[in-house]
Order: C-alpha cells, then structure tokens, then sequence
C-alpha cells in the first residue's frame, strides 16, 4: 500500500519548507492538491520528518518500468491519493477495484479513478463517478478501501470497459480460482447498458491461458477475424514424439501462436540464456514437425499486421489440404 502524505500531515511534523521543496524534488511527490506520496526511501536530511510514515507497516513505493505498466502504476497512485477523502457510501469499482483486489490488466483503459454512489454520474479530469447502488454483500471492506467484491467488479469493467480490459482481468480471476463465470453472471441485468458486450467477455474469457498477455492475444483474435485457435496445447511430432506445450494451435491448420512476455525468460530456473535456447530448440522442432510458428512479443499484440499474417496463413494451409 502507497503511503500519500497530506499538506496537514506535514504541517504536524513541523516540516520546513525548505525541506518540503528539496522532498519534491527528491522522494516525495505532489499527487493533487494537498496530498503527496512518498516515492522512495531516502538517506537525506529532508526525509528524517517522514521516515517513520514511509516504513510503516505494510508501505510499498511505487515502481515504474518505463513502459506501459507505467499507466497502470499511475492510475494505482491516484487511487491511493483518494482513499481517505470518499463520501462515507461510495466505493471504488471498476478498474481501481481490480487494482486493489491485486489484478494485473494488461491495459488499464482508463487514467481516472472509478467510484461508484447512490446518487449521479458524473467525470473530472481524474475521477468517474458512476450511478449505482452497490448492496452491502457485494461491498469487500477487508482491503484498507471500500471496494466492489471481486465478481461485481469483474460484472462492472465487462459492461463499461473494452474487452481488451476485461476479458485479461476475468480469465486471470478465473485462473487463480477466484471467481468464476457463474458468479459474474449474476451481476448482469436483462436489458444493462453494455450487456452484450458483457456476455461476449465471458464468452472468450477462459482459465486456460496461462498469462494475461495470452488472454488478451485471444481478444485481437477475434478483433481481426482469426478463428479456431484453441489455448494451451500439446503438440507432438508425427512420430508421436512431445514437442511441446503451445499457447494456441489452431484446430486443423497447422498454425501455431506464442506469446512471448518478460517471465516466459527470466522465471526460468536456469535464467533467460537458457530458456532462449530451449525456445529456439522448440521453434526448430515444431517447424521441422511441419508447423507455421509465430513468436508474438507484447508489442506484436498492437499491431495489426501481424494478425493479418496469421489469418492468411491459416487460411492458405485450410486451402491447400
């Protein structure tokens, strides 16, 4: 948990302005008005006033990648700056509430904090307010915020939030046993805004993918008209010799898709040199068996002309058996 430090919270510990401004420039860092975050731990002078509040129990600092989770990590600090100034009823939703309940989006959607009340909808430049009324079961207190329970929060982001966003949060929920189709279901109402859209993310949301980069691989899938691609299978050579296990192969073309993220290298064992090698081993294998491999970095999800190679070669080897 982020520690955001208020104007007030400095002014007890009689912080001088002097080193107030050398903070800023150091380890603290103005969220909005009035509120402050302590980026990291600091051996200077300024940082002795606010030492004890950066190592309490449970305080993390932010970390920044210099990518895309980036957005992600922003988004989390704004939902900090706001947890102790909402209305006694409201309750994060959405995106903030996957944030707290520890879900992992490949893409947040969205830079706003999301809070849903009983009372109007209305969007600041760092703030959606959604009009709804959240009943007390499907409220979670237990995570140091009043957020949405994990299956109503999982309903909300697949009515109003792409399924880019949605369907990696749910398959990821899904996969760690922590919700399932059933218990988002329940969420949805006959004739909601968004209900289709809702019921298609359950639909391609599924257990089975191994990374949220696979999930949402599935996604632009179908966004570019690529079928048949069944995940995680095991592929064998015509010998009947083990190949490997594949992230999707299609159901009758011999096309194979790997979505390659940072742990696919550096969670191995034997460190990423290794884990290079026994990936080229494998592509070499699967080539010689008589597929059609594409390795798929993060950045391949974006662009589109990868998936066009992809249905094209699907469609060529469907058309030359």
């Amino acid at each position: 948990m982020f520690r955001i430090v208020t104007r007030s919270d400095l002014a007890e510990l009689d912080m001088p302005r002097a080193d107030l401004a050398a903070a800023l420039k150091c380890c603290l860092r103005r969220v909005r008005r009035g509120k402050y975050i302590i980026m990291a731990d600091c051996t200077h002078s300024h940082f002795e006033l606010i030492r004890a509040l950066a190592h309490e129990p449970g305080i993390t600092f932010p970390q920044f990648h210099g990518d895309i989770r980036d957005e992600v990590e922003e988004l989390r600090i704004r939902i900090a700056s706001r947890r102790d100034s909402v209305l006694p009823n409201d309750v994060f939703s959405h995106i903030s509430a996957a944030l707290i309940h520890g879900l992992d989006p490949v893409v947040a959607g969205t830079k706003k904090v999301e809070v849903s009340r009983s009372a109007y909808s209305r969007s600041y430049p760092d703030l959606t307010l959604y009009d709804r009324t959240i009943a007390g079961k499907d409220v979670d207190r237990s995570l140091n915020y009043p957020v949405t329970s994990l299956p109503r929060t999982l309903a909300d982001i697949a009515h109003d939030h792409s399924l880019e966003v949605s369907v990696p949060l749910i398959s990821e929920a899904m996969r760690e046993g922590r919700a399932t189709r059933e218990m988002i279901k329940l969420h949805f109402a006959a004739g909601s805004r968004g209900l289709k859209r809702a019921q298609l993310a359950l639909t391609l949301s599924n257990a089975a993918y191994e990374s949220n980069a696979e999930a949402f691989c599935a996604v632009k899938f179908r966004r570019h008209g690529v079928t048949g691609m069944t995940p995680q299978v095991n592929t064998y050579s015509p010998t009947g010799n083990f190949i490997g296990r594949n992230d999707f192969r299609h159901e009758t073309a011999q096309v194979i898709v790997e979505v390659h993220g940072v742990g696919k290298y550096y969670m191995h064992p034997n460190g990423p040199n290794a884990a290079a090698r026994e990936n080229h081993q494998r592509n070499m294998n699967l080539v010689n068996a008589g597929f059609k491999v594409f390795n798929l970095t993060f950045g391949d999800l974006f662009r589109p002309n990868i998936f066009a190679q992809i249905k094209w070669a699907i469609d060529s080897a469907i058309n030359d058996s």
